[in-house]
């Protein structure tokens, strides 16, 4: 293939490895000297296709795949990994694969998921951040040379990590039971040799001297108790050097009372003049190891302490002996088993990168696609895509429905700056994301043909160097995409942006005629962006072939609105577009007089009917929002009927239980009663009696006669009264004698018996308030300085708590209206502790509401700071 082409290569990857290639991971795999490559899984190795890589790779930089690259390895957690992502790690682009692997990918990516869902201890990103390369380490264990403690630490961690993750993972698997058929293969992979795992997490000391990994005293019990002996030798050598400094008339022959160390041996500072080799009374005799820089001051290891440091030197010879015979050990055995860690290592790199791809896929709020074979018939649907970079950096994305079916060519029209470019790289982003296994940032699955080849012309490619003009540069790219399409149509995808553009314009739109209608007729499935007129027609002469597409412009504000509209062409706006950047407003009448009045009425039709078509989204997209809406109100209103339901039916549980405990023992009184009547004590069975009728009573709730009679005939849409709330509301449906009427804050289903005409009389009020005579209350002394507590009942308790807020707002509002009807002046609301969220909202809500008169915490003995009191206006 020629320089400069922008193809997608056809070779096959057998794994899911985004930002890490086979051949990468192969690298950790190496054991006998630096990175090399190796071949590829198709059995060629990656220099013989390095050409189809660089072209592959440079047509996914016209898509802006590096930025997609970029932000992979940012995810990547294992060094190992990110140390692959350099320019060098990135010769074979990841997106190659047949359908089979391609759907791997992803299904790896959705086994991940569920099994990080359901072991949420896995924590893979802080698992993987001690995982580096071992190719060089291991390959000169192989060889029988010793490595470092540093190294011997970091492949015990990478087998560390390896059997952690392997257990974790498969304990999920086993309370699970499900399968992970793709990850099943990896987990196999995670096989470290058990003893030597934990020969290196005991031997090694991760903070040694100095902070920097050393053995550690576990390493063996030899090196413990000899590095014991060293600690002992130190402290005897120490304190017969202190015993020395204390020694009575020795006093003024040392410099400074302190011991230090000079070549490993302990010495004492000892003042020149003090210093004799015979050791006269007062001074000091010994080796001299160095002098202070003045030379008033030599550094002397006394006669005395030799022995002693001899003994200290023994020890230390001693323990560096027996580290070297550790480390050479614990080298021989990663020799041994260097081909095994070396698979762990690969399997860790593999894994991190199917994270990598879950992490990406999870910041697109992507959605996984179905991956299809691109035969005749297959649609490639992208429902609401939107450009994956711009989603990334967080930027509004006007979302776009995009497709076409396989062999076919949409043509997308419009102003400059209307988004046609951005429509294709979102397409062609999608695409190589489908493939590399990473979901999509659509609105519902896709649906992906697996193209084996893409070839794009984005941009410009024009060098010097390699004498090519624009016009030549993007000549140069079909070339390479008409010899794809004539190899493999149905396989290839074809994105051209503003084709055969640079040169004159009757001979360019000619050209460019030919080529997507002679790409459509090899098979190819193509995608162009033109102001060609000749282009835009295509879709009349051959509907089965070619569609149009637009992207919208707002004539009004003179601004794009980035949205495509399939099936119709775009106007390219130019007068218009040059009159918003602020040409003069005679250059663009002038143009207007040099157009064909033909195509001047062409074009303002054109942009009338892209007018329509904006309005049509507009309103389109407000019936939708309010479609939306209505629906999470009906949802919210069905959601507090059922609690008020089950509420209801809570209520009628307590009192039920309140009653049957109370005849309990009423039952046991009479029974008691009966025996004394056989005695002849009939006042006793009299006064159970009254007792029994009085608790009956108490308990038996008021039942006030209806007023008026139900209406003779009911239809949706009728105001009606429900007499058993005393609440008035819409009848909304009716099923036989059962009506569902639509109250204020909810909706309840009644027998038609429970209906009243709304002109009914409502229930008669207390007399007193008929007749307007004052109402005293019995609330304010439930409030105040000197507020007594409240007692909780049935009636005049509400249970918030579990309910998330807007919904208790709105069940705290339907009981405040029940206590309003019930005549309840004081309300219990219960909203418990929590996070205090829940509490805040019912008490910042209460001031809102006329029928509120006041509110306050409640104390102790009504459950303090969990409830709130309110006092409820009549």
């Amino acid at each position: 293939m020629g320089e400069g082409a922008s193809k997608v290569g056809t070779g096959v990857e057998t794994h899911g490895r985004h930002g890490v290639s086979d051949d990468d991971a192969d690298r950790v795999a190496q054991v006998d000297g630096p990175p090399r490559r190796s071949p590829s899984p198709d059995g060629h190795s990656s220099t013989a296709r390095g050409d189809a890589g660089d072209s592959a790779w440079r047509s996914a930089m016209h898509l802006e795949w590096g930025l997609v690259h970029d932000e992979l390895c940012g995810l990547l957690a294992s060094p190992a990994a990110r140390a692959q992502c350099g320019p060098a790690g990135l010769a074979e682009p990841r997106f190659l694969g047949d359908l089979a692997t391609c759907r791997a990918r992803l299904e790896e990516v959705d086994e991940l998921e569920d099994l990080l869902r359901g072991s949420a201890d896995l924590a893979l990103a802080r698992r993987f951040k001690t995982v580096v390369h071992l190719g060089e380490p291991l390959g000169r264990a192989s060889r029988g040379l010793p490595l470092s403690p540093a190294e011997l630490l970091a492949t015990g961690d990478v087998l560390a990590v390896a059997a952690s993750v392997a257990s974790a993972l498969r304990a999920v698997e086993d309370d699970d039971r499900r399968g992970f058929a793709r990850l099943h293969a990896l987990l196999d992979a995670f096989d470290p040799p058990a003893t030597l795992t934990a020969k290196l997490q005991r031997a090694i000391d991760r903070d040694g001297a100095n902070g920097e990994p050393g053995l550690a005293d576990a390493a063996s019990p030899t090196l413990a108790a000899l590095r014991d002996r060293v600690r002992q030798a130190k402290t005897a050598l120490r304190q017969a050097a202190e015993r020395l400094l204390r020694r009575p008339g020795l006093a003024d022959a040392f410099g400074d009372a302190f011991v230090t160390e000079r070549e490993g041996r302990v010495v004492v500072p000892v003042r020149a003049s003090a210093f004799s080799k015979t050791g006269a009374p007062g001074t000091i005799s010994g080796i001299i190891h160095d002098a202070s820089q003045s030379g008033q001051t030599l550094f002397v290891e006394p006669h005395a302490l030799v022995d002693d440091n001899n003994a200290l030197r023994t020890a230390i010879a001693a323990v560096r002996s027996e580290e070297q015979r550790i480390i050479a050990e614990l080298s021989r055995e990663v020799g041994e088993h260097a081909g095994r860690i070396a698979t762990c290592g690969t399997a860790l790199v593999r894994l991190d990168a199917v994270h990598a791809r879950l992490l990406l896929s999870q910041a697109l709020e992507g959605v996984v696609p179905i991956l299809v074979e691109p035969d005749a018939g297959a649609v490639l649907e992208l429902p609401d895509a939107r450009h994956p970079i711009m989603v990334l950096r967080g930027r509004e994305v006007v979302p776009n429905d995009l497709g076409l079916a396989v062999g076919t060519g949409l043509v997308v029209s419009g102003p400059n700056a209307g988004g046609k470019t951005v429509a294709l790289k979102t397409l062609g982003l999608c695409v190589l994301l489908a493939k590399a296994g990473v979901r999509l940032p659509t609105s519902r699955p896709a649906t992906v043909p697996v193209f084996r080849t893409v070839v794009t012309d984005v941009g410009d490619d024009q060098s010097i160097a390699r004498n090519l003009s624009t016009f030549t540069a993007h000549i140069h790219n079909v070339r390479v995409a008409c010899e794809a399409a004539s190899d493999d149509g149905r396989g290839t995808l074809v994105l051209l942006d503003e084709v055969a553009v640079g040169t004159d314009p009757d001979q360019g739109a000619a050209l460019a005629e030919a080529i997507v209608t002679s790409l459509v007729d090899l098979g190819a499935t193509l995608v162009v962006t033109t102001h060609y007129e000749r282009l835009k027609l295509l879709s009349h002469a051959d509907p089965e072939h070619f569609v149009n597409a637009a992207v919208g412009f707002d004539l009004q504000a003179l601004r794009s609105t980035f949205r495509v509209h399939l099936g119709i062409p775009g106007n390219s706006s130019a007068l218009a577009v040059a009159l918003r950047v602020g040409l003069p407003q005679p250059v663009i009448d002038r143009a207007t007089g040099l157009i064909d009045a033909g195509a001047r009425r062409v074009d303002v039709l054109l942009g009338e009917v892209a007018a329509l078509r904006e309005q049509l989204v507009d309103q389109t997209l407000a019936a939708e929002r309010e479609r939306a809406a209505l629906a999470a109100s009906r949802g919210r209103l069905e959601a507090l009927e059922r609690d008020e339901n089950e509420r209801a039916s809570a209520k009628l549980l307590r009192a039920h239980s309140a009653v049957a405990a109370e005849l309990r023992g009423l039952q046991a009184d009479l029974r008691a009663a009966r025996k004394a009547a056989r005695r002849g004590e009939e006042a006793d069975v009299a006064d159970t009696m009254s007792r029994a009728t009085t608790a009956v009573d108490r308990h038996r709730p008021a039942a006030p006669a209806p007023v008026g009679a139900p209406p003779k005939q009911v239809e949706r849409g009728d105001r009606v009264r429900v007499e058993s709330l005393g609440m008035d509301g819409e009848v909304v449906a009716i099923k036989g004698e059962r009506v569902t009427v639509q109250l204020p804050q909810m909706k309840t289903t009644v027998s038609r018996e429970d209906l009243r005409p709304v002109g009914a009389s409502p229930r008669a009020r207390p007399a007193a308030a008929q007749r307007g005579a004052p109402i005293v209350s019995e609330a304010g002394r439930h409030f105040g300085a000197d507020a007594r507590p409240v007692d909780s009942g049935i009636d005049n308790v509400v249970d918030l708590r579990g309910v998330r807020a807007d919904e208790a707002l709105a069940l705290l509002e339907v009981s405040l209206a029940r206590a309003i009807e019930d005549d309840c002046e004081v309300l219990i609301v219960r909203h418990g502790h929590g996070s205090g969220a829940l509490r805040q909202a019912v008490r910042d809500h209460l001031p809102h509401l006329g029928h509120v008169a006041r509110h306050r915490p409640g104390l102790p003995a009504e459950g303090g700071d969990a409830v709130t009191v309110v006092w409820v206006r009549g």
